[in-house]
């Protein structure tokens, strides 16, 4: 893909994109100007392009690429000169040039290296890491980041550079068990209860312990149960 096709592919969808009412606004030579006075290093050629001569925001990943000046589109009325005078007044500091240009959410930007004209791409993202560490470099240019955005494929996601945190495992990893689980091939087959048999247990009275009857027999002795005149033949009355 050339950067003219690139152009016209932007074009296409910034005129049916929700993110402008109305056809899209350009940018001036005069807001160019007055961001790369405030920034310090010129607009890389291609997002210059883009800026004056398709539309000044509104495009890229989901349509919220933040444009320059007062026409600017803007996902929180700030646009890239304010919001690069934000991110260099923080107090961890912030390498010249850097310019946030897309809110991904959750403290986590976009941002285009104007120092390079080729616009090199880092991510900010301070939920994996500290602020320190927060800013890494995605790998990737301007061009190839738009074109992404704008041949059919899902936005781009921020590789951290995980320095002050492990990098994490997905899947987590189970943790190990206690006793390792039985060999299946020497195990045999599994029994399977009957549960139509009635489960029986052994209980083996103490030492010492009476014999008790057997079920339906009165223990007391049998001449007890005679009727007192057989007990009186019996002592000779």
């Amino acid at each position: 893909m050339t950067e003219d096709e690139l152009l016209d592919r932007i074009r296409a969808r910034v005129a049916v994109s929700p993110a402008w009412d109305g056809p899209a606004r350009v940018a001036t030579q005069a807001e160019i100007a007055e961001a790369e006075h405030v920034i310090g290093f010129p607009v890389p050629p291609l997002l210059r392009r883009i800026y004056l001569e398709v539309a000044n925001g509104g495009f890229g990943p989901w349509d919220s690429v933040i444009g320059v000046g007062e026409s600017a589109w803007t996902s929180d009325a700030l646009d890239i000169v304010e919001l690069y005078q934000g991110f260099s007044t923080r107090p961890e500091g912030h390498p010249p040039g850097m310019v946030p240009v897309y809110d991904v959410g959750c403290a986590m930007w976009w941002l285009v290296d104007f120092s390079d004209p080729a616009g090199p791409m880092w991510g900010w993202d301070t939920s994996s890491c500290c602020f320190v560490h927060a800013l890494s470099p995605q790998g990737l240019t301007l061009f190839a980041w738009l074109a992404e955005a704008h041949d059919g494929r899902d936005a781009r996601r921020i590789e951290p550079q995980w320095v002050c945190r492990p990098v994490p495992v997905w899947p987590p990893e189970r943790p190990p068990r206690r006793t390792p689980p039985p060999d299946p091939a020497s195990a045999g087959p599994p029994v399977i209860a009957d549960p139509m048999v009635k489960r029986s247990v052994l209980r083996v009275p103490p030492a010492g312990t009476p014999r008790r009857p057997a079920p339906g027999r009165d223990p007391r002795p049998r001449w007890t149960l005679r009727s007192p005149n057989a007990a009186s033949r019996r002592d000779g009355h």
